[in-house]
């Protein structure tokens, strides 16, 4: 019975843990960096915008520096990984959007880590590179529509 009550206050730790981060994802200047890291960003430019010490730099730095702060509560143990998976697909979607250019930033900067719990976290289990692989084909479903803009309807006299 102990051992139950264990696990029991565990998942109760966890969930909370959970609400919390959602909490902080609500935030007014973080809700607005997800927002611009989720939509207007493009990460071809990723070196180019970490480097201008903007707004955008510090949105950019924002999220990600969020998402590895959570994969690092998984890699240490603090969070289970099933639970994250179950309640934050943002932080896959955000990952497959710079996964492409992740290793020339990290040569570039000179940042070797960045990101290295999110990419451990993803990449090192099948139902994250599932998810990566589903994500990746949503964000170029993305470029597609987004690079044919809808036609303007003539209007009828």
């Amino acid at each position: 019975m102990k051992k139950k009550s264990a696990a029991t206050a565990n998942a109760i730790q966890q969930a909370e843990l959970i609400l919390k981060l959602y909490e902080l994802r609500r935030e007014t200047v973080m809700r607005e960096a997800r927002s611009y890291v989720g939509g207007d960003f493009l990460p071809s430019e990723l070196i180019q915008i970490v480097s201008a010490g903007n707004r955008q730099s510090s949105f950019v730095l924002q999220v990600y520096g969020y998402w590895e702060m959570v994969a690092a509560f998984v890699t240490s143990g603090a969070l289970d990984a099933e639970l994250l998976y179950n309640t934050c697909p943002e932080m896959y979607f955000q990952y497959a959007k710079i996964q492409p250019y992740l290793a020339q930033f990290r040569e570039a900067m000179n940042l070797p880590e960045f990101l290295i719990n999110v990419e451990h976290l993803i990449e090192g289990s099948r139902p994250g590179r599932k998810r990566l692989e589903a994500m990746q084909k949503n964000l170029a479903a993305i470029a597609e529509t987004r690079s044919h803009p809808p036609s303007k309807q003539r209007a009828k006299k």
